[in-house]
């Protein structure tokens, strides 16, 4: 596990909107905030710690409620769209697995059985315990993701940690909460599969309205190639871009689909890198949204490797196109 991580400063923007001295937390947790660079400000695990503790002193159990409302956020953390893009719920937890090391220094364990599917948090030093406020914000947030999602009040057949659990949470829960040695959640494998409805309606919401637009635009246009490009759109975010996962959504077989592309003097890599650029640059207007977020949003497992992929398409670097769009708005 990485010694250090960047606190984005939509940390300060989220506490704010809930009515939260975040320069009094940062103050409190030693966390020199005002030093701050355009990404964020990198801080140690045991700067995180304080942090979390911090909060913990400061918000209870109702507002840690209201602070992990997902349609607040989804506004300050990214990658939780690749999450609810996901067609279901198995899929959308073990999407945020993937991307919780760029949340915190924590790690989330997904497992399954014939029955359930279980959660577990902990740091990949079993020696340190996660702060209360991390673990129950979790537990709140990953059943506001799964309820928002499908659209169904579901109930976690199991939550548990090492601490205390209030009134406000049993209710929201809808279960007790249980005390023991491991902080997770479970849920029914019935309920973890039932299918997101997000990807289609609430979720477009978040993107950027030239995206929107453009979604628009190959809506009119009636080639296949087009049909694809779509589909990838809500494809790429959860994950499942393959040829084999656009097959199966269009019910086609794999020849049937190369063969209708290759009509049109196309191949279904290209128009995978030319739906990936497409949504790299709208994510990059976006100040908020850090180089790494976008590459695991367009599937990539690093930033270095996003970095690539947008130089062979742009000749140019993520960076550069920021600071020329930015550019671009100031004149």
């Amino acid at each position: 596990m990485s010694k250090h991580f960047v606190l984005e400063n939509s940390y300060k923007l989220l506490l704010e909107s809930i009515g939260i001295n975040a320069e009094w937390v940062f103050k409190k947790s030693e966390i020199p905030y005002k030093t701050a660079k355009k990404d964020g400000i990198s801080i140690s695990l045991e700067q995180f710690i304080k942090f979390m503790n911090t909060l913990d002193e400061v918000i209870d159990d109702k507002i840690i409620i209201e602070y992990t409302d997902i349609d607040r956020v989804m506004m300050f953390v990214p990658p939780l769209f690749a999450a609810m893009c996901a067609k279901d719920g198995i899929n959308c937890f073990k999407t945020i697995s993937k991307y919780k090391k760029l949340i915190g220094p924590f790690v989330l364990n997904v497992n399954t059985n014939n029955e359930k599917i279980s959660m577990e948090f902990m740091f990949d030093n079993n020696n340190l315990e996660i702060p209360r406020f991390s673990i129950i914000s979790e537990q709140v947030l990953i059943t506001n993701i799964i309820r928002k999602a499908t659209g169904l009040s579901i109930v976690p057949t199991k939550v548990a940690s090492k601490y205390e659990y209030g009134h406000e949470l049993e209710k929201f829960f809808g279960i007790k909460p249980e005390k023991c040695d491991s902080n997770l959640i479970e849920f029914s494998l019935k309920d973890a599969k039932e299918p997101f409805l997000t990807s289609n309606n609430i979720m477009w919401g978040y993107l950027e309205p030239e995206l929107t637009k453009r979604i628009k635009e190959l809506e009119l246009d009636e080639s296949f190639s087009a049909k694809v490009r779509s589909l990838l759109i809500e494809l790429i975010p959860a994950g499942e871009d393959g040829i084999n996962s656009v097959a199966k959504e269009m019910a086609l077989s794999v020849r049937s689909l190369q063969r209708k592309l290759a009509n049109e003097n196309t191949t279904f890599i290209k128009q995978l890198n030319h739906t990936k650029k497409l949504l790299a640059r709208n994510y990059l207007k976006d100040k908020n949204i850090s180089n790494e977020e976008i590459a695991f949003l367009i599937g990539y497992s690093d930033e270095n490797a996003f970095r690539r992929a947008f130089r062979n398409w742009t000749g140019t670097t993520p960076r550069e196109y920021r600071d020329k769009y930015s550019d671009i708005y100031r004149a």
